[in-house]
């Protein structure tokens, strides 16, 4: 996820790992090293990583990281680079210490594969769908598909509902009192259908409306304020 130098020749290094959550370790010898950690510790890199814990001390020792897939792409490409930065970054912030499991590993590992293999240039919906996936995997997952008060449900029209991000929950126009953020019944049946993976390529004209209600309640939700959805905005418009 993250690395850092330490003293003139180790590596620390941040991991999500699919059997053991979020770890951070030493790397002895990393930055000179030519043969046990070349290119394998690197941001975004999938490895097969070897690990010898520490008792009473939170940093284990990194002794094998054996790539399984490098991000080839990622360096060369700002589009790509940005989103997978997006990724890693949200998934530091919402998943602490030993917390990860591996269904969260996978989803994060599919993500960062795709944006960094697909002969398709990132799309918004890429990182919409992730974020929509992760908060139910995290039990973060907002409750959109009914108003908590009357349990009317988005109709087929551009009903407006009120999103309330510190609750998570939508109000239909009869039951809010005007708070929140204004939500079209469309947008919210787009979001379901980004949750059950089932969307057909077209494009949403309210993509903006849904990344403002996503990128609200994640804010509200995250340990630590985010950094790179400012770059995706101004670079890139998502």
């Amino acid at each position: 996820m993250r690395t850092r130098t330490h003293g003139e020749s180790d590596k620390i290094v941040s991991l999500l790992t699919r059997d053991f959550g979020k770890i951070s370790g030493i790397a002895k010898g990393a930055l000179r090293s030519r043969k046990r950690f070349v290119a394998s510790l690197e941001p975004f890199t999938h490895v097969r990583l070897g690990f010898r814990s520490r008792s009473q001390n939170d940093l284990c020792f990194i002794e094998s990281a054996d790539i399984i897939r490098a991000a080839r792409r990622l360096a060369f490409d700002l589009d790509r680079y940005a989103f997978a930065t997006y990724v890693v970054e949200l998934i530091d912030s919402m998943v602490e210490g030993r917390e990860a499991d591996a269904a969260v590993f996978d989803l994060v590992d599919q993500t960062l594969a795709r944006i960094d293999t697909s002969a398709d240039p990132p799309a918004a919906d890429w990182l919409r769908g992730f974020e929509v996936k992760l908060l139910t995997l995290t039990g973060f997952e907002p409750r959109l598909d009914r108003c908590a008060r009357c349990q009317q449900l988005p109709a087929d029209d551009d009903g407006v509902f009120h999103f309330n991000p510190r609750t998570g929950t939508i109000a239909c126009g009869d039951c809010s009192d005007g708070g929140g953020l204004s939500i079209s019944g469309a947008a919210l049946r787009y979001l379901s259908k980004l949750k059950q993976g089932s969307l057909d390529g077209a494009q949403f004209a309210g993509a903006g409306e849904v990344r403002v209600l996503l990128q609200t309640f994640i804010s509200h939700h995250v340990r630590r304020p985010l950094r790179s959805p400012a770059l995706l905005r101004e670079i890139l418009g998502v």
